[in-house]
């Protein structure tokens, strides 16, 4: 029976002895951390599954650290331990601006931790991301005193979180009173309606606010109504805001047009699936194009139900607002009525630079209509038509429009339009026919081309890189 002994033994000395090493070669990995942490201006420890004992046991490199600036330490499963031990290493630190600690396990409690200790540090930190961390109200609560002592502070993610109501209510109150955060992003919370309209009180008092985020919050209509109420009144001035997929519907796109009317900064709309449908789409551009001091540049309006009777208004704006250069319309059964008013505007007018109309039932004739266009326009880079079952027809008329001039589109996606191979023929020709165009990505995938489309299509993009040698042509089929 020694024998059997004598290897059960073995066997625990050995799984000790290993346990050893991993925890031997698990050191070495964490002390190279350290050294990254002591001697590099930006770090990222992003995904190195350190575990909230290996964050607590690497927060200690930050100790009186006056190289870190920026550290990156998501998806490491920190927890209450690593955020505690993260505030005693911060402690005396004059240098770190940037930490994010996206998608770990930090809590209600962790994040009470790392809030209090923010709330009266002099830890130079401007940059905060909390991100996907399980935070609740009772976090939130502590967010928000932070946010009503900590003056550094400029940018906040609280994004995918539990933020309910009470949460939503103490963050509100914060931002009437503090003046130094530029930006909160807090989309995919529980925000909802009652939230919402907190929010858009706290805006009536905030004057430092410049971007706001709040996707995918199940806010509703009702909500934006408020929401956008309590914009309208904002003493600061707000250059980008994110509300999609809120349920929108008309009566708050009447109040966020009522507010875009005025809006003097606002850069950036993002309205993205909602339900804005032709009346909503109308009274929002109607409030842009009223506004002769608007500086809009980019706006989503993709995924919501706006039909050929909204797309005249979208298309009054692109040619009205110099200032609009990314246009999303993606997912609205514009079909070929929309795609000419969306058409006309582009031919002479507009600053429009990337334009996205995939899925908008545009049809072999929209295409025909867009591609005419092309003609003209002089300044999109970026069009995508994908998913409009264009076929053939409408994939020889952009074809057509290639082999003339075309020295600004560098990207043009046809992917999903039951192109077959007399449409990959046609662009094949163009392509040759036209070796000075400035198209550098072409997409062709998903369709129905066959094994000869491709060759052709092959073949034009090596003849376009023979003739012009410093010309990339990417092809995807």
């Amino acid at each position: 029976g020694d024998g059997a002994a004598g290897g059960a033994d073995g066997g625990a000395q050995r799984a000790s002895a290993s346990a050893a090493n991993v925890r031997r070669s698990t050191r070495s990995q964490l002390r190279s951390v350290m050294s990254e942490l002591r001697s590099q201006e930006a770090v990222s420890l992003s995904g190195r599954n350190m575990g909230d004992e290996g964050c607590a046991y690497v927060a200690d490199a930050l100790a009186l650290n006056d190289v870190c600036k920026a550290v990156d330490f998501t998806s490491n499963a920190m927890g209450v331990l690593g955020a505690t031990q993260l505030t005693v290493a911060l402690e005396g630190n004059a240098a770190l601006e940037e930490l994010v600690l996206g998608g770990n396990a930090l809590g209600d409690e962790g994040c009470k931790v790392l809030c209090d200790f923010l709330a009266t540090s002099s830890v130079p930190i401007e940059i905060l991301n909390l991100s996907s961390n399980g935070i609740g109200d009772e976090g939130a609560a502590a967010v928000a005193e932070m946010l009503r002592r900590n003056t550094r502070i400029t940018s906040l993610d609280l994004s995918n979180n539990m933020i309910d109501y009470e949460g939503t209510v103490d963050i509100a109150k914060a931002l009437a009173e503090n003046a130094s955060l530029a930006e909160l992003r807090m989309g995919g919370n529980y925000v909802g309606s009652m939230g919402a309209s907190a929010l858009g009180e706290g805006l009536k008092a905030n004057e430092g606010l410049t971007e706001l985020a709040l996707g995918g919050n199940d806010i509703g209509d009702g909500g934006v109504v408020q929401l956008a109420r309590g914009l309208q009144e904002h003493k600061g001035a707000l250059t980008s805001l994110d509300l999609g997929n809120n349920g929108v519907g008309v009566a708050a796109a009447k109040e966020l047009g009522a507010y875009v009317a005025k809006a003097k900064d606002l850069k950036k709309l993002n309205l993205y699936m909602n339900e804005l449908g032709d009346e909503g789409a109308k009274a929002l551009c109607d409030g842009f194009v009223a506004n002769a001091k608007s500086v809009l540049e980019s706006l989503d309006i993709g995924g919501n139900n706006i039909g050929p009777g909204g797309a005249p208004a979208v298309a009054e704006l692109v040619k009205e607002r110099a200032s609009l250069v990314t246009l999303e319309m993606g997912y609205n059964p514009i079909g070929p009525k929309g795609a000419e008013a969306i058409a006309g505007a582009i031919k002479y007018g507009g600053s429009l630079e990337t334009l996205r109309l995939g899925w908008c039932k545009l049809d072999k004739e929209g295409a025909g209509h867009l591609a005419e266009a092309m003609r003209f326009n002089e300044t999109i880079r970026v069009l995508d038509v994908r998913g409009n079952v264009i076929a053939d027809q409408g994939c020889a008329a952009f074809a057509r429009s290639l082999r003339i001039v075309c020295e600004r589109m560098t990207e043009l996606d046809m992917g999903y339009n039951e192109i077959k191979d007399d449409g990959a023929y046609a662009m094949a020709e163009a392509l040759k026919q036209n070796t000075d165009a400035a198209l550098v990505e072409l997409g062709m995938q998903n369709n129905y081309i066959s094994k000869f489309g491709s060759v052709a299509l092959q073949e034009a993009k090596d003849i376009v890189e023979e003739i012009n040698s410093e010309r990339t042509l990417n092809i995807n089929i």
